[in-house]
């Protein structure tokens, strides 16, 4: 319910692509993996774990409690499906830097011809980050942004288990 499976489906949508992507190609699409910071919502690891996608998880560190740019790309390789970037970690309501992220994945690709896309887990910040940074670029304004789900629960005064996801 809500954003879970919203982000379930966003998930099986970045398999599902980066598998005909494989295929396409002539190349091996059975060893999937996943790149997010360990401060992903949990739905994320069960997506992993239902869909047999390894899930790799950059670790927190310090004072550090969300997913950086160079956490990212070190954890990415030719079965990356694509990267979740969280917007709003429940743990301190940070931001990872998304547009760092992206601009990072687009040197790599440059570099390497692997074209990994990025999906926002904004769960709690796409409903916050409009309004008080509208300049923040998050969103589909990054064309390597594929995807996006919110949760209207958490700030939509509506019942529990309102999600949605959008491409």
């Amino acid at each position: 319910t809500g954003s879970s499976e919203a982000a379930m489906l966003a998930g099986m949508a970045l398999k599902w692509r980066w598998r005909d992507r494989r295929r396409s190609a002539g190349r091996s699409a059975d060893r999937p993996n996943m790149v997010m910071g360990a401060n992903v919502q949990v739905c994320w690891e069960k997506f992993c774990r239902y869909w047999d996608v390894e899930p790799r998880l950059v670790p927190m560190e310090g004072e550090q409690y969300h997913m950086t740019a160079a956490g990212a790309l070190a954890h990415c390789d030719e079965n990356t499906i694509g990267v979740v970037a969280v917007l709003g970690s429940t743990f301190d309501g940070s931001y990872e830097p998304i547009a760092d992220i992206c601009s990072t994945l687009d040197r790599y690709h440059a570099e390497t011809g692997l074209d990994i896309p990025v999906h926002v887990d904004a769960a709690s910040g796409g409903f916050v980050a409009p309004f008080i940074d509208p300049d923040l670029e998050w969103d589909f304004r990054l064309p390597r942004v594929q995807s996006i789900n919110a949760s209207g629960h958490k700030f939509g005064l509506v019942y529990p288990g309102v999600g949605w996801l959008i491409f």
